[in-house]
């Protein structure tokens, strides 16, 4: 099993991983998983913890970007809510799309500040 099907699987049984500070442990709920789950998470820890931070990583930077688009149209403190609710329920998976997209359509305020003085 990959490190990417371990972290759905975690993430679909309502469990959310995260890494140690010192990027060596991976922590979750005590009591919360099976033995399979355990035998797993021990046998590809080095990858599920590259694989954890990748999606911490990611979702980070998809909460910036949707909330540039949420300035963008002036929305209000619910509507931005609704939006980082949404972006958390999320597939992991399909995250990294959702970025692509939302840095196409709403950049960075340099990118935007370069693209406006032109024309």
């Amino acid at each position: 099993m990959h490190a990417e099907n371990i972290l759905a699987e975690l993430l679909a049984c309502g469990i959310t991983p995260t890494v140690t500070p010192d990027g060596t442990g991976i922590e979750v709920d005590a009591g919360c998983l099976t033995d399979a789950q355990r035998v797993s998470i021990r046998a590809h820890k080095p990858e599920l913890i590259g694989c954890i931070q990748k999606t911490a990583r990611i979702t980070s930077e998809l909460m910036a970007a949707a909330m540039r688009a949420c300035d963008y149209w002036r929305d209000s403190s619910k509507a931005r809510e609704q939006m980082r609710l949404e972006i958390l329920e999320t597939r992991p998976e399909h995250r990294e799309e959702l970025l692509r997209m939302f840095k196409a359509d709403y950049p960075a305020s340099g990118a935007q500040n370069a693209s406006a003085g032109e024309g």
